[in-house]
């Protein structure tokens, strides 16, 4: 009885399974509300520091697709961060200094960094085309500007205004002023038409503008040729405007353009250069390689000028144990450096000795002595513009930007 009692349990409860059967429940998605990304990514934004800048930190684009189980951030602009890759200019009187930045210019205080003026460069003509190549200060708080739309304009630091508007015919990559004539330049630019395999890519020219609205000389540009190069990556004007140098690679090409007969020399370096500057009164040219050497070329004489085959005298000053990456003068017997080691380096050129202001944080990638030569500027690498005193060394002002990583290589490569 008891076995027939047990089977007829199981009967009835496989009964009771069979018209129940098991419900497969499906697997909700549940998607995140777009609006709750967007306020995550303001947050973030707004914790950065946004000193000095002039555009938004990230512009973001959502990704909406109704099969993605999240909505991913992709980074769309990064903007904002970089103040700039090279030398600060200082205005005449070496109370402001100037940044350029895409296509707009930014006017700061010395002594306290604070923005006094922002202008932009045809705010409806796109970002790439007018992007700010060079900024040259002009006396009464006037800046000129040179362009990638092959144009030079000339503003009002104080309002903003724009005053004139030159067409100089091409794209000017660098530019230097010619320190003996206000409106005349030396800009090394990019050939136009070149034939198949040709070598020379680089027209090393000097631009005199002339004319203003409403003047009595009508606005037009003279362009003069100089010399050509096959590569030019930067450019170094004597004092006198008589001497104008362009370096790239392993050359150096110095041309004596004080009459009208201009006399080019192209002297061949053993290491590769890095940066030239010319002394402000003595006829040298100074030439940093890779080596971290920086080498005294005394060629830049009227008999250098009338003969090749004289010999050049030069003497080496060597303390940097990486590239040199700036060189400026600041009067007529201090010469400044820089480089990855982060220390700049004074050079006292009559006693021959040398101090240091040490630790700096990154590397150096631009020097720029005030005009009154009170005053450093010191451009880092990380997206940091020191002003320094020239008479204590103390820190007059700093601006800071938002701070980039070291590359990797090279972190690797100090392992």
């Amino acid at each position: 009885m008891a076995g027939k009692a047990d089977t007829a349990r199981k009967t009835k409860k496989a009964g009771k399974e069979a018209k129940e059967p098991k419900v497969k429940t499906k697997e909700k998605t549940i998607k995140r509300p777009a609006h709750l990304q967007i306020t995550k990514l303001a947050s973030v934004a707004g914790s950065l520091p946004t000193a000095g800048l002039t555009t938004p930190i990230v512009e973001a684009t959502i990704s909406t697709q109704p099969t993605e189980t999240h909505l991913p951030i992709s980074l769309k602009v990064v903007s904002g961060g970089q103040l700039t890759t090279g030398p600060i200019v200082f205005s005449s009187d070496s109370s402001q200094f100037y940044l350029a930045k895409d296509n707009s210019v930014s006017a700061y205080n010395v002594q306290n960094g604070e923005m006094l003026q922002n202008f932009s460069v045809h705010r409806d003509s796109g970002l790439q085309r007018a992007a700010i190549k060079k900024i040259v200060a002009a006396e009464d708080h006037r800046v000129y500007t040179f362009s990638a739309d092959h144009k030079a304009r000339l503003w009002d630091a104080r309002t903003g205004d724009l005053v004139c508007v030159w067409d100089i015919g091409a794209c000017a990559d660098f530019v230097e002023a010619d320190p003996s004539k206000s409106g005349r330049f030396f800009c090394a630019m990019r050939r136009k038409r070149q034939r198949a395999g040709a070598q020379k890519k680089y027209v090393v020219c000097r631009v005199e503008l002339k004319g203003e609205p409403n003047g009595v000389e009508p606005v037009h540009v003279e362009r003069q040729e100089l010399f050509r190069a096959s590569n030019v990556a930067g450019l170094s004007v004597r004092a006198d405007g008589q001497w104008v140098a362009a370096f790239a690679k392993f050359r150096v090409h110095v041309a004596f353009v004080g009459d009208a007969n201009v006399k080019c020399h192209v002297w061949g370096m053993e290491e590769r250069v890095s940066a030239i500057a010319f002394h402000p009164r003595e006829p040298v040219l100074a030439v940093g390689d890779w080596r971290g050497r920086i080498v005294f070329w005394f060629c830049v004489d009227e008999h250098a000028a009338s003969s090749e085959d004289r010999p050049i005298v030069r003497s080496t000053h060597h303390w940097h144990a990486h590239r040199v990456n700036a060189i400026a003068f600041s009067g007529d017997s201090l010469m400044l450096s820089g480089g990855e080691e982060g220390v700049l380096v004074l050079w006292q050129l009559d006693t021959e000795t040398r101090d240091y202001l040490p630790r700096l944080g990154s590397d150096i990638v631009g020097i720029s002595p005030s005009p009154d030569h009170m005053r450093y500027a010191i451009t880092l690498r990380d997206n940091t513009i020191r002003i320094v005193s020239a008479v204590d060394r103390s820190l007059v002002s700093l601006l800071q930007g938002l701070k980039f990583a070291e590359r990797a290589g090279r972190a690797r490569g100090a392992r």
